[in-house]
């Protein structure tokens, strides 16, 4: 009897122990789990593009006003020249349409603004919000400086920006949309004698 009563004690303790040591183990594996899980979806969350989800890339800048103005030539126009506080605002616009990528224009600004949406992931360029734009040209009068009778100024507005004689000053953006696909803005703005009172926005 007086053993037993030693051995039961002992028996506990050792009970005891092995509880808590499965107890260790299964939260060690538990904490293991829940950092690869984290560690697997982070790519997921992170955007991952040619431009490190920068949206700038080298020589956009130029592929725009280079784009552009090789319309303006044909018209016998003075080029555009770029304009970095256009630029900046073109910047905060495409960056706040990161979330939704929808087409949505900018308010209470005081310079003509067109959007593109690039569809194809994250790989749409300047040259080609530039060349969207430029396949309206078929629907632009050249001597009325609108679209052709009959239809609506939105279906030739991107073109006719492009070539409007006293739009002088460019800045433009490009984003990349958290779900893809790409949001460029770019801005124009005329000379300050021509300002007009409420600048058209055309998508």
């Amino acid at each position: 009897m007086a053993a037993a009563a030693m051995i039961l004690p002992l028996l506990l303790l050792l009970c005891w122990f092995l509880l808590l040591s499965v107890g260790d183990a299964m939260s060690q594996q538990l904490e293991l789990v829940f950092n690869d899980d984290a560690s697997a979806s982070a790519p997921a969350g992170r955007l991952v593009s040619w431009t490190n989800g920068m949206g700038w890339y080298k020589g956009m800048p130029r592929e725009f006003v280079d784009g552009h103005n090789q319309l303006r030539a044909r018209y016998g126009l003075q080029p555009m020249r770029w304009d970095n506080k256009l630029a900046r605002q073109a910047r905060r616009w495409s960056d706040a349409m990161r979330g939704d990528c929808q087409i949505r224009h900018s308010t209470g600004n005081s310079f003509a603004e067109s959007l593109y949406i690039g569809r194809n992931g994250w790989n749409a360029r300047a040259s080609d919000a530039v060349r969207c734009w430029g396949d309206e040209e078929h629907l632009y009068d050249r001597d009325t400086g609108k679209c052709t009778a009959g239809v609506d100024f939105h279906e030739c507005g991107h073109f006719a920006f492009m070539v409007r004689p006293n739009f002088t000053r460019i800045g433009c953006a490009r984003a990349e949309c958290f779900n893809g696909g790409v949001f460029i803005t770019c801005n124009y703005f005329k000379d300050k004698q021509h300002q007009p009172a409420t600048p058209p926005t055309y998508s």
